[in-house]
């Protein structure tokens, strides 16, 4: 039974292993995209530094309702990588700063992986409900979900 031991613990560490790990010291790590931008891939031939970054705009708004589009302004394709089928959210707080709403409050998303690639100049529309307001100036986020988020916050007054 000792020797049984023995050769156990002895295997357990033979198995740890002493080498060292080549890929952590020859290639350091990535780093991760900052608010704004996503994962920019060069599609074959791609050229050039990026020009700008993922823009948001708000295209209408009206009462119970606001259209926003993220546009590409960069040189490359964009891939917005997603890890459930939320690919949005918007919060509405008051001058108090107090949330009003929040959109994906209360909603179930499916778990799912998911890219968007988004070319050059190519934009993705967005419309999100929202209950009616109470007159009064409100504080609205958006922000698109993906791994890398894409956000804008404006503010706008209900009458």
């Amino acid at each position: 039974m000792y020797r049984l031991i023995i050769i156990c613990m002895i295997l357990l560490l033979t198995a740890c292993g002493t080498g060292t790990d080549t890929d952590q010291t020859s290639n350091p790590p990535k780093a991760e995209p900052t608010n704004g931008q996503a994962n920019e891939k060069s599609e074959p031939g791609g050229h050039g530094i990026i020009a700008g970054k993922m823009e948001v705009n708000v295209v209408s708004f009206e009462p119970n309702k606001a259209v926003f589009e993220i546009k590409n302004q960069t040189e490359r394709v964009v891939e917005l990588e997603f890890t459930s089928g939320q690919q949005y959210d918007l919060w509405i707080t008051d001058e108090a700063g107090n949330e009003v709403f929040h959109w994906a409050e209360g909603k179930m998303f499916t778990q799912a992986l998911k890219t968007v690639k988004v070319a050059q100049a190519e934009t993705l529309t967005y419309e999100v409900n929202y209950p009616e307001l109470e007159p009064g100036t409100y504080e609205f986020k958006f922000k698109v979900t993906s791994k890398s988020p894409i956000e804008h916050t404006f503010k706008e007054t209900v009458k």
